[in-house]
């Protein structure tokens, strides 16, 4: 009788992964200070949540065009897919998390004529 008790309470008890936040979204919000190397520039970056799509955010002054690019967060991943960032440019790429203070994106510009391959490091 002992043991079927045990049973009927043991795969009632779960373990929640302290690791995994229920919302992924949450770790890329803030204002971000920006390293864009070949670019050789240093800008900020504000990352919000997108009012109109629950997995998208808004990367306010991206590539330092003064616009914003929209991104789906999928993991640790932000997918920025091709989109026009203003002042007729173009861009695409992906952002990885590295840790609270760090995020690091790999994107392409294009403004028609050049297409220009960018690195950055996002730090707080």
């Amino acid at each position: 009788m002992l043991l079927f008790t045990l049973l009927a309470v043991v795969p009632s008890c779960t373990v929640e992964d302290a690791n995994d936040p229920a919302d992924p979204i949450e770790k890329f919000l803030g204002t971000w200070n920006v390293s864009d190397q070949p670019g050789r520039i240093n800008y900020v970056v504000t990352i919000e949540r997108s009012p109109s799509q629950s997995v998208y955010v808004l990367l306010q002054n991206f590539a330092d065009m003064g616009g914003s690019a929209s991104g789906l967060v999928v993991g640790n991943n932000i997918i920025i897919e091709s989109q026009d960032i203003g002042t007729d440019y173009f861009c695409s790429g992906t952002g990885t998390y590295k840790s609270k203070y760090n995020l690091e994106f790999e994107f392409v510009l294009d403004d028609g004529i050049d297409t220009e391959l960018r690195k950055a490091v996002f730090s707080r």
